[in-house]
This record gives C-alpha cells, sequence and structure tokens, in this order.
C-alpha cells in the first residue's frame, strides 16, 4: 500500500459519506415542497400535515445516544449503511403511503435511519484523519448538509414537476438503497480493516479486543465531564433558539414586520442556508490549518450573533431590509461555523472509543434544542393579541428576538468557563 492509495481511498470514503449527508438534509427540508400534494393525496389537514413533517425530527433526535453507542461498540459502517438501508425502506413506504397513518410510518423511517449518518461519519474520520483534519472535516460535512437544504427548494420542485412526489421520493428511495449497499462494501471503520498502517496515531485510545463498557458507564463518563457538559447546554440554546427562529418564524417575521409576500421573505430567508453552507467549510478549515484557538473562536462568533439578535430588536422599516438580509447571511455563516467547532472541541475531551457516544448526545442537543423552543416561542406569540390571519405585530416578535439574545448569552456565558482539559480516564 502507498501512501498515495491510501489517500484516495481515504477521499472515496468521504465522499460516500457526504452523499449520504446530503440526502439527511434534503428529507429534512421537503416536506415545504410537497405540502399541498400530501394534503391533496392523503386529505391531510394543516395539523395532520405537522405531524407527518415533524415525525422524522422526533426519531432522529431519539436515535442520537443509540447511534453512537452503537457506532463505538459494533462499528460506524455497520450502523451506517444499515440504518440509510432502513431509511430507503422508509422514503418508498412514504411514497406509496396511501393515508396519513403509513406517511407518518414512512417520515419515521427516515429519520430513525437518517440518525445514522452523522455520528458514525465521525467516529470514521477520527480513525481516518489527524486531529488537526478534525473540524475541516466536520466542516465539509456541514456544508455537504447546507446544499442539501438548497436542494430541497428549487431542484427537488423539478423533480416533483417531471416525476411526481410519489414517484420522486421511490426514486430517492431506490437510489439511497444502492448507497447503502455501496457503503457497505466500500467504507471501513479504520485504516486497520484495509489492512494498512495507522496514518495517525496520536489520542487513538482505543479498547483492546473483547473489552466492552457498558452504555450507562459511558453515559456517566461523558456527563462526568464539566467542560461536555457546558458544551451540552450552549448547543442546546444556540440552536434551540436558531432553529426555532430559521425553521418556524423567519418568514412570518418577515412578512408581518416589513410586510412582504411569501415568495420574497422566502427569497430572503435563503441567505440563512447560503451562510450556513460557507460557514461550516470555511470556519473548519481556518481553525485546522491556522490552529486557532477553539474556545476563543466560539466565543467570538457568539459575540457577533449576539450582536446580530440585538440589532434586528430594532430593525423595523421596509428600508431596513438592506441590512437585515447580510445580517440574515451573517448568522446562518455563524451558526455554521459553531458546528464544527464544539464537535472538535467534543473530539479533545474524549478518547477515540467513546467518541460515538460523546458526539450522538452532543447531536442530540441541537435538535433537543429546537423541540423545546418551537413550542416555547409558539406559545409566547399565541399569548399575545393576533393582528388577523395569524399575524402579529412588531412588539410580538420583539419578545421573541429578545428570547434568542438571552439564549446566546447565556450561551456565552457557560462558554467562558470551557477549561482546556482533555480526555476522560477509561472508566474501571
Amino acid at each position: 500500500m502507498t501512501m498515495k492509495a491510501f489517500k484516495i481511498y481515504r477521499w472515496v470514503i468521504l465522499i460516500i459519506i457526504a452523499v449520504l449527508y446530503f440526502f439527511v438534509c434534503l428529507h429534512r427540508l421537503s416536506p415545504t415542497v410537497i405540502a399541498r400534494d400530501l394534503v391533496l393525496s392523503l386529505h391531510a389537514d394543516a395539523v395532520t400535515l405537522g405531524v407527518i413533517a415533524s415525525s422524522y425530527f422526533y426519531l432522529y433526535a431519539a436515535m442520537q445516544p443509540i447511534v453512537g453507542y452503537l457506532s463505538d461498540t459494533k462499528g460506524p459502517r455497520k450502523v451506517m449503511a444499515l440504518l440509510f438501508f432502513i431509511s430507503a425502506a422508509g422514503s418508498i413506504v412514504f411514497a406509496l403511503a396511501p393515508n396519513a397513518t403509513i406517511a407518518v410510518l414512512g417520515r419515521l423511517l427516515i429519520g430513525a435511519g437518517l440518525a445514522g449518518v452523522f455520528i458514525p461519519a465521525l467516529k470514521i474520520f477520527s480513525r481516518w484523519y489527524p486531529a488537526n483534519q478534525f473540524a475541516s472535516l466536520t466542516g465539509v460535512m456541514i456544508t455537504i448538509g447546507g446544499i442539501g437544504g438548497l436542494a430541497a427548494a428549487l431542484p427537488l420542485t423539478y423533480l416533483v414537476v417531471l416525476f411526481g412526489w410519489r414517484g420522486s421520493f421511490v426514486a430517492i428511495g431506490f437510489l439511497s438503497m444502492a448507497l447503502a449497499i455501496l457503503t457497505w462494501i466500500i467504507v471501513r471503520d479504520s485504516p486497520e480493516d484495509k489492512g494498512w498502517a495507522v496514518f495517525a496515531a496520536e489520542d487513538r485510545a482505543i479498547l483492546k479486543p473483547g473489552q466492552e463498557i457498558r452504555l450507562s458507564k459511558r453515559l456517566v463518563t461523558v456527563f462526568g465531564n464539566l467542560d461536555f457538559c457546558l458544551l451540552f447546554f450552549a448547543t442546546f440554546l444556540i440552536y434551540g433558539a436558531s432553529l426555532a427562529f430559521q425553521g418556524l418564524w423567519a418568514v412570518p417575521y418577515l412578512m408581518d414586520v416589513f410586510s412582504l409576500d411569501r415568495v420574497r421573505a422566502g427569497g430572503i430567508l435563503m441567505a440563512l442556508p447560503l451562510g450556513f453552507a460557507i460557514g461550516g467549510s470555511s470556519v473548519g478549515f481556518m481553525i485546522d490549518r491556522l490552529n486557532l484557538n477553539r474556545k476563543k473562536t466560539l466565543l467570538g462568533g457568539l459575540g457577533l450573533s449576539i450582536l446580530i439578535w440585538l440589532l434586528l430588536i430594532f430593525l423595523k422599516e421596509r428600508e431596513h431590509l438592506v441590512i437585515v438580509v447580510p445580517l440574515f447571511f451573517f448568522f446562518g455563516l455563524i451558526a455554521g461555523g459553531s458546528l464544527p467547532l464544539s464537535f472538535a472541541i467534543t473530539r479533545d475531551l474524549f478518547p477515540s472509543w467513546l467518541m460515538g457516544t460523546a458526539t450522538g448526545l452532543m447531536n442530540t442537543a441541537s435538535f433537543l434544542g429546537s423541540a423545546v423552543y418551537m413550542p416555547l416561542t409558539g406559545f409566547l406569540l399565541n399569548s399575545a393579541i393576533s393582528t388577523g390571519a395569524g399575524s402579529y405585530s412588531y412588539n410580538d416578535y420583539q419578545k421573541l428576538l429578545i428570547v434568542f439574545l438571552l439564549s446566546h448569552a447565556v450561551a456565552f456565558a457557560a462558554m467562558t468557563l470551557l477549561s482546556k482539559r482533555k480526555d476522560s480516564p477509561v472508566p474501571t
């Protein structure tokens, strides 16, 4: 085996995993495009439509700790390939659903299956790549996810126009099955599985053959690390606020406060995923190449986010849109850049044998945050007096923006307490 062959094989693994993650984010946002089709085909009302769309997220979040544990104990390749095959089956079930109940079942299978991509990917990266490239690789994944989110808009719309929503998801399902088989055949957990020498051996506390550590001890070890608890709490606050705004209230905010139509509001919203995609790769690359201090960089990003929320609180005139658009872009840029930072810090805190469990729990924090913040912010707006047809006033949205501002401020305070401790000891 030559070094050139080794590097080429790493690239092949990276490309396959990136394609898998593209579909993770495509499925996540796809209900928006086919909402009317679902209403007509499945005779679904607005509440049922919401249940169909949200069923993906609950199992996706619930599966993260399990996926992390299985990645540590059974190997990330097996978890990734088998669960992605389940997501493929879920896509076909969803496409052929005769009623809303079966559609929910399909979306549940999709969410559970796609939960097995991101965390196993990080585990594989920690084995195949040196530590000083981990943030860049995480950034690449986030960028691919942003592209998948963008593809869930216009490209998916054209696909649905050509083949219908059912035909489109059947095609996605069979393509996903082929990708799952390809993953099983080509992807390997580590260079050792190919009979190759270890490329990067630093901080690789691999379990000895036959040594198993129960999930309970893994959880105690992870949550016994104060730095991880601080990071988990901050991620909960940051992405709970961010995803609630981007995924639920940004378009109504633009329509109600700035009197925009839905199309133009949606166009402005595109600045967020665009910034997210760019931020994921650029920040990760800069951290690895420039050897930036991760804690200080994360604090700097949080400081800028606080400033953005503060500015948005006072913007309400239509001419202020010239400021809102770049603010949305930088908001996405910072959010996308913060994720590789968080996972890179998590990697520093724990040895390799605990990577799956730790990153799985970290990934849960953001989805758990959005699950709490979405109904919470909805409750806050419901307590206000609607101005008609579900619209709200500038003052009502100000309350939400203040909540988001305070969330980021508390997260900033938590991150100032982060220490420089490295790995946790193996429990005995």
